[in-house]
């Protein structure tokens, strides 16, 4: 009975920590329109876990950009025009 509740704590655990990654991830990505994430970011709150799963599925998962990965490139970009500005 306690091995059942301790793998259902870390479920919920990563439950949680799943839900939390996809509303940052909503905030903080580029959409085309404003509204867009308005709506994104209104459903996973309201509604949980479900639309945190469309969004993985629909939005971030496809292009397969996350947050992360962009913030990284665009300061690779930045780096390497800034570089190129500085030795013309």
């Amino acid at each position: 009975m306690i091995i059942l509740m301790v793998m259902f704590f870390f479920v919920i655990i990563a439950l949680v920590f799943f839900w939390v990654w996809t509303i940052v991830d909503a905030v903080k990505r580029d959409f085309e329109n404003s509204n867009e994430r308005l709506m994104w970011v209104l459903l996973i709150l309201l509604l949980g876990i479900i639309p945190s799963a469309i969004y993985y599925f629909v939005v971030m998962r496809p292009n397969n950009n996350g947050v992360m990965k962009k913030k990284v490139l665009n300061g690779i970009i930045k780096k390497n025009i800034l570089k190129g500005k500085k030795r013309k």
